[in-house]
C-alpha cells in the first residue's frame, strides 16, 4: 500500500494556510541497504509550487534531484496543486562517497516562496561499499526486448543486414585503482561473440566504431556525474544475424543476448539480458520501408517556400519518395541528397544507409493559410509502397 503523508509547512514567517504534501519512496528497488549508485525517488506538491528537491544524508545536502516527473496517481489524488501533473522526483545517490554503516537519507523541497519542507519519511539505510559489492552495472538501450532481428541469410549477397546493440556500462570503487570498466563483451546464448578490449575497430560499412566500449554518452554523464567512465560509458556491438544463421550454428527463432562487463579489478557482471527473435529476410514476404519526417516540425508556422525533409530506408532500396499535403500529392522528393551519421550508425547495411535523406521544396502560397497535414510515402525497388509518417504544420502567408 502506498503511504501518503500530509503536512502543513512549518517554516519561519507567516504561512497563510500553505499546504505541502509529499512522500519519499527511498531506494527504487526497495530495501534498507545501499551500495554504489542507488536510485532514489519520491513526490511532492505545494500550493505555492516547488522550486527544487534536495537529497540529504545525515542532514547534509548532497545532490539535487530531478523534479518534474509524471506521477499519475498523485495527479489524480491532488489535482488542484500547481505541479501535480509532474510531481515526481528522482536522483542517483553515490553511496561510495560515504562511510559504510547506518545513515539517514532524506529529501527536502524548496518551495517557490523560499521556504523548505522536509518530505516524509526519512530512511535509515545501511551503506555497504566493500569492493565485492561494487560490481559493474548498465543497460541495453536498443534494440527492445523481444525485437525481431532480421538478417540477410544469403551470404553471397554483398548487402548485409546488420543489427546494432547499444547501451552503457559503469563501475564504481572505493579503493585507489578500483574504479572503471575494463571491458564489455556480448554473448549469444551464453557464447562470447565479441569483446571490446580485443575486437574494437572502426568499420565504415557497419556504421562506425564496432564492438567497442568508450563511446560518448553525455546523458549517462548527466545521470552519473561521479562515475569515472560516465562521459564515455557507451558500448556498441554489431551483429550480422543472417551470417550467424547461415553458418549453421544458430537457427531462426528465439535467442538471448547478454552484455557482460568487467571492471579493472576483474570483477565480472552480466549487466543486461535481452530476449530476441532471429529471422531471415528471405522468410519475410516483404520488409517494408521506414523513415522519418524531420521538417516541417509539428505545429510550426511556415510561409513562402518551405522545405520538406527527412530520411528513408528499405532493405530492397528506395525507389521513390512522394509527399502529400491534405491528401493531395505535391511532388516527388529528391532522394539520396545527404547523409545522416545517426542513421548510418543505427541502421548500417541498408542499400541507402550512407545517403538516406530526401528533400522537397514547396511554395506554401499554393495552399490556404491555416493548419495542414503532410504525409510521406516510400516505394521500394520491388514496387511496394508504405507511409513512413505524417505531421501537421501551419501556413501563414498573410502580409
Amino acid at each position: 500500500m502506498v503511504m501518503v503523508a500530509l503536512a502543513v509547512l512549518a517554516a519561519a514567517g507567516p504561512l497563510s494556510g500553505q499546504t505541502t504534501i509529499g512522500f519519499f519512496d527511498g531506494p527504487t528497488g526497495g530495501g534498507n541497504t545501499a551500495s554504489g549508485a542507488v536510485g532514489m525517488t519520491g513526490w511532492v506538491v505545494a500550493d505555492v509550487g516547488v522550486r527544487r528537491v534536495i537529497l540529504q544524508v545525515d542532514g547534509v545536502d548532497v545532490v539535487q534531484a530531478g523534479y518534474g516527473r509524471p506521477r499519475p496517481g498523485v495527479e489524480r489524488q491532488f489535482p488542484g496543486f500547481p505541479d501535480s501533473a509532474a510531481a515526481g522526483f528522482g536522483v542517483i545517490l553515490n553511496a561510495t562517497e560515504h562511510l559504510d554503516g547506518l545513515h539517514v537519507v532524506s529529501a527536502r523541497a524548496e518551495l517557490m516562496d523560499g521556504t523548505f519542507f522536509d518530505i516524509p519519511p526519512k530512511r535509515t539505510l545501511l551503506f555497504q561499499n566493500s569492493t565485492h559489492n561494487l560490481r559493474p552495472f548498465g543497460r541495453i538501450d536498443r534494440p527492445n526486448r523481444n525485437a525481431d532481428l532480421v538478417g540477410n541469410c544469403d551470404t553471397t549477397d554483398p548487402f548485409r543486414r546488420f543489427t546494432v546493440i547499444e547501451g552503457w556500462a559503469l563501475d564504481l570503487g572505493v579503493e585507489i585503482g578500483d574504479s572503471g570498466i575494463g571491458f564489455v563483451e556480448i554473448m549469444l546464448d551464453g557464447v562470447i561473440l565479441a569483446n571490446s578490449r580485443r575486437d574494437c575497430r572502426f568499420d565504415f560499412l557497419a556504421g562506425g566504431f564496432t564492438d567497442c566500449y568508450g563511446l560518448t554518452r553525455l546523458d549517462v554523464e548527466n545521470q552519473y556525474p561521479f562515475a569515472l567512465d560516465a562521459p564515455n560509458a557507451g558500448f556498441r556491438f554489431v551483429l550480422d544475424v543472417g551470417a550467424l544463421i547461415a553458418d549453421g550454428a544458430r537457427t531462426e527463432g528465439h535467442h538471448t543476448i547478454t552484455i557482460r562487463a568487467g571492471d579493472i579489478s576483474n570483477q565480472n557482471e552480466n549487466i543486461a539480458e535481452l530476449p530476441v527473435f532471429f529471422i531471415c529476410s528471405q522468410s519475410l514476404a516483404d520488409d517494408l520501408a521506414f523513415g522519418l519526417i524531420e521538417v516541417p516540425r509539428p505545429n510550426r508556422i511556415y510561409a513562402g517556400v518551405m522545405r520538406f525533409e527527412g530520411w528513408a530506408l528499405d532493405a530492397d532500396g528506395v525507389a521513390l519518395v512522394e509527399v502529400f499535403v491534405d491528401g493531395e500529392k505535391i511532388g516527388n522528393a529528391d532522394f539520396g541528397v545527404d547523409s545522416r551519421a545517426s542513421v548510418a550508425a543505427q541502421y548500417p547495411g541498408f542499400p541507402d544507409t550512407l545517403m538516406p535523406v530526401w528533400r522537397l521544396f514547396f511554395d506554401s502560397n499554393k495552399v490556404v493559410d491555416g493548419e495542414h497535414q503532410a504525409q510521406v510515402f516510400v516505394t521500394d525497388t520491388l514496387g511496394n509502397t508504405v507511409e513512413i509518417g505524417e505531421t501537421s504544420f501551419i501556413v501563414d502567408n498573410v502580409p
